[in-house]
Formats: C-alpha cells, structure tokens, sequence
C-alpha cells in the first residue's frame, strides 16, 4: 500500500483536502485536481501539505500523472473529462468513503458520530479529547480544529474518528457516506428532514440512517440523544447497545443543569458514576449536549470520566462554529448554521450567554435545502429571533425549480411582518452592516460557505467608528 500514487478529482473541498492529508501520512503519493484554485480552508490544509492542486480538469493530467487510483469528490459529475478518462484508462474509482473505507479503516475501531445537526462539533470534541488523552487517533472531521488549523490527523492508535455525513458519495456511489464507515460504535445527535435534493421525503432519510444504525454490531455502542424524537426512531433499528443521554428522565447520561456566562456553559450531568460538573468553553445547551455525547461514549469506552470532562473543559473549538472573529465594543461571530434548527438554538444560545444589546444577522441560505421553500416558514421563525436580518442571494438558486424554489422577497416580507427589519442582498453590505451597529451589539454571519472579504471590510468599519 505505502507509495501507491492516488490522484483526486475535486482536491479543493475541504473533505478532499482531509482525506489527501491522510493518505499522505501512510505513505500515498498523492496529486489532485480541481476546477478553480480552492477557496479557505482547504487551501490552507493544501498548503501546509505541500499540495499544489492542478487547475482545469484535463484528460492529459492522468497520462502525465500515472496514478494508480482516482478518488472522485461528491461535486464531481458524471461528465467531468477527468472521471471520463479514468473510466476510460480502466483505473479503479473511489469515493471520499469507499477510499477512507479501503485505505484507513482496517485495523481501526471506528467511532462515527452521525445525525442532522452536530456533527462537525460532536466528531472534534470527541477526536480532541482521544488525542489529549493519549489514545493517538486518527480523524477526519468537517471542520478545522482551531489550534492547530487542520481537521485530520493520522495515528497509529486503535482509533478513528469520523464524521458520518448522510449525503451520497459520488456520481456513481449514490449509497450515503456513512454507509461505508464500519462503525464499531456511533453517537447520533438528532435526525430532522434535511438534503431535499437527495431525500425526496422524510422517510427516504429515515431509512438511510435507520441502515447506518444497523451496521453497528450487537457488541458495539450507540450513543443517542433521547430528547430527539428521531435519534430516539432510529435508535431503535440498532442491534448494539444503545446508550442514551440527554435531559430526558429516561438518559443514562442526563444533562441536570446549565449555567450561561461569556466564558461558556457550565454543565451539571448525572452518570453511572454519579454527577460531574464542568466548564464547556462553548455556548447553548445544544453544544453541551454534543459534549455529554462524548462523555457518555467515552466513559463506555473505558475512559476515566474525570479525565474526559477536563479535557472538554479546555476545547479550543472548530472554526466557524460559534467563532468569533472581532472582539470590541461590538462582537463578530461566525457560524456554519444553515439549517432552521440550527439557526434558532444558535441565535438562542448566544443571545443568552452574551446578552447583547441586539443581533444583526448575516445569513445566506447556500445549500440545496435552503434553496428550496419546503423550509420557509421555519425559517422565517428562526430568523426572526435576530433584531436586524441581512439575506444573502445565494450562486445557483435559479438552478432550482421555480416550484420548489425558495422565495427570497416572501422570506423578507415575512420576516419584516413579525417586526424584524429584512432586506434581501446580492452581497452582504459589509459597510452598511457596520454603520448600524451600536455598542453592544453582535453581528452573525451564518451560512454553510464563507463570506470571503466581507469579514474584513465589516471588522475594518467597526474599528474606523471606534466600536
């Protein structure tokens, strides 16, 4: 396996830039290619690899190249001229998974942490705590880890740590992801409607994770939050042994208090063990319940609980969850939020742990879900829960159907009728934003992409007023 030449199509996510860091640590040659030059983070995880992705899909890439393999991105289409060619040239293609499943996977214990919302902050809490703790995992997960600006590492420990996404793997692997993982054990955060574009209905995605569940051996663990209607579903199709947590009476691991504060939410849990309490440097309950999950899994594990929930005390957290960007008379947090629940328990939990003055939000409604109106009076309700809302115009929303397209003008309309100022905006007017705000005030930016230079022109605007 050591030395074998593997080249990946769509090199430029952040997923694709993880697993090229992985495979360059067992030893792959590995190159990449991608449509334009790749966008932060992943160019940076590029570059700290030494990768310099080829810019253009060219047929000519794989004859000068050579590669043994091809690993082809979920964003790759069937015609891309690169697939063409490596179909062509007879080279086996894998998916992200399929390749984590053949080159990483064996000899690993595979922990996976799956469900709609949670997942990038659950899978680094739980790969930061193993690796602090000595257990040298590896780990892939969606999000960069904050200290040191990666989101995988490769370990020769028993460990891996994965991120088990829902969505389907490539143009020829329409199995979801996680469907490839060999979860020994999982935790499941939640499961609500999401990825319209993939599950025509609810039940579509139920039957999806009701499978993954199914993977996880009778001797295994599944770690599932009992407050939510559909982990508690799904939890149920699993044959391992089901370890629940929450506030429910009915969590082995119960969530009995929370404290909020600038600093973070100070947890109060109950355990087999009896109760512990510590200091989560996150904010809300929702993150402290992706934190008891880690708790729970690990303790089940063999893990000291003491141990665990010093680590968790000390997380330096994921980029763009709940990071903030501008700390002066007025506050600049950035988060990955998309989804309407996520959007409401986020705008909820910092407005109770940082109490500002009010909330100016940023948002854009980027992924396939959002674009699409099957969410549009949740959205209208969980926007409302700022004081000043901004809608960034998303790239391809014509690309859905009129029918089953988002209304972007209803949205602000509806969102202004519950007495809530909405504008609808090509770009964020960084400028304008900066203008309104007060002393006191903290500006959200929310949206699953980055709003590039924006950040900086608001930042440069509020230190120019003083604020």
């Amino acid at each position: 396996m050591r030395g074998r030449t593997v080249h990946l199509l769509g090199i430029g996510g952040i997923g694709m830039a993880a697993l090229a860091g992985l495979l360059k640590a067992r030893g792959f040659r590995v190159s990449g290619s991608e449509a334009a030059p790749p966008y932060s983070p992943a160019r940076e995880v590029l570059t700290s690899l030494g990768l310099e992705p080829l810019i253009g899909f060219d047929p000519e890439n794989l004859s000068r190249l050579r590669p043994e393999a091809v690993v082809v991105g979920n964003a790759i289409r069937a015609d891309n001229p690169e697939a063409r060619a490596a179909q062509k040239a007879g080279l086996p293609l894998y998916s992200l998974p399929s390749a984590l499943e053949e080159w990483i996977l064996p000899g690993k214990r595979s922990l996976v942490v799956a469900g709609t919302h949670g997942k990038t902050t659950t899978t680094a809490l739980l790969s930061w705590v193993l690796e602090v703790l000595g257990a040298d995992p590896a780990f892939l997960v969606g999000g960069l880890l904050r200290d040191r600006g990666l989101n995988f590492r490769w370990g020769k420990g028993p460990f891996v740590v994965l991120e088990g996404d829902e969505y389907d793997s490539a143009f020829f692997d329409k199995t979801p992801k996680f469907w490839h993982y060999r979860p020994e054990a999982a935790i499941l955060t939640s499961v609500e409607y999401d990825h319209a574009d993939i599950y025509p209905e609810v039940e579509d995605l139920f039957t999806a994770f009701e499978r993954f569940v199914s993977l996880i051996p009778p001797e295994g663990l599944l770690v599932f939050c009992a407050d939510d209607p559909g982990a508690r579903r799904v939890a149920e199709k699993s044959p391992a042994r089901l370890i629940p947590y929450g506030r429910s009476p009915e969590a082995l691991y119960r969530l009995k208090g929370l404290e909020f504060s600038p600093r973070g939410t100070r947890m109060k849990t109950r355990t087999p063990e009896g109760e512990e309490e510590f200091l989560l440097p996150l904010f809300g309950e929702h993150n402290a319940l992706n934190a008891l999950a880690v708790l729970a899994l690990l303790r089940e594990l063999g893990f000291s609980l003491g141990a665990v929930s010093r680590v968790l005390s000390a997380f330096p957290g994921v980029s763009r969850r709940q990071e903030v960007l501008y700390r002066g008379r007025v506050l600049v947090v950035d988060d990955f939020a998309h989804h309407p629940t996520a959007v409401r328990v986020t705008l909820s939990a910092l407005r109770e742990a940082l109490s500002p003055r009010r909330i100016l939000l940023c948002f854009e409604p980027r992924t396939n879900t959002s674009k699409r109106r099957v969410f549009f009076h949740s959205y209208a309700e969980s926007l409302s829960l700022a004081d000043r809302v901004w809608i960034k115009q998303p790239p391809g929303l014509t690309r859905i159907p009129p029918g089953e397209r988002m209304d972007l003008p209803a949205l602000g309309w509806e969102i202004s009728r519950r007495g809530v100022r909405a504008e609808v905006v090509e770009e964020i007017p960084a400028e304008r934003v900066a203008s309104e705000a007060a002393p006191g005030d903290l500006v959200v930016f929310m949206s699953s992409a980055s709003f590039g230079s924006v950040y900086n022109r608001l930042i440069r605007r509020l230190q120019d007023r003083g604020l």
